[in-house]
């Protein structure tokens, strides 16, 4: 059943964030990323973004990687009201006991990158 809840708020989630994000990044995507960008453990509010899904036409490569610590906080500072607002309706909508919620996300590049991944917490209120 716990499983059954990942996906759909993965779902909700992912779809949000696809409909929301700016083209600018969407068009940085690569095509295989294009299902899920954000995954991690919804209901322990942790998130990982591989920023390495970001290589359309090598722009992870070239350019995201070198100055990951800035694309990373432009990229939380995009999707933290997208994610406040889909947080809010997921789960502070559904519980009136719970009057905040917060989540850790983690931007990570490749493994064989080294880059320290970086680490947002967002507070959904």
């Amino acid at each position: 059943m716990l499983n059954l809840y990942r996906q759909l708020i993965s779902i909700n989630l992912n779809n949000t964030v696809f409909e929301e994000l700016s083209e600018e990044w969407l068009d940085r995507l690569s095509s295989d990323a294009r299902g899920e960008l954000i995954s991690g453990f919804f209901n322990a509010g942790i998130l990982t973004i591989n920023m390495s899904d970001f290589n359309r036409n090598g722009f992870y490569d070239k350019v995201l990687k070198k100055d990951f610590k800035q694309y990373c906080e432009v990229l939380c500072a995009l999707l933290n009201p997208i994610l406040k607002r889909c947080f809010r309706r997921m789960f502070l909508g559904f519980n009136d006991n719970l009057t905040e919620y917060k989540v850790v996300l983690f931007m990570e590049g490749r493994e064989e990158d080294h880059l320290e991944a970086m680490k947002f917490t967002i507070e959904i209120f």
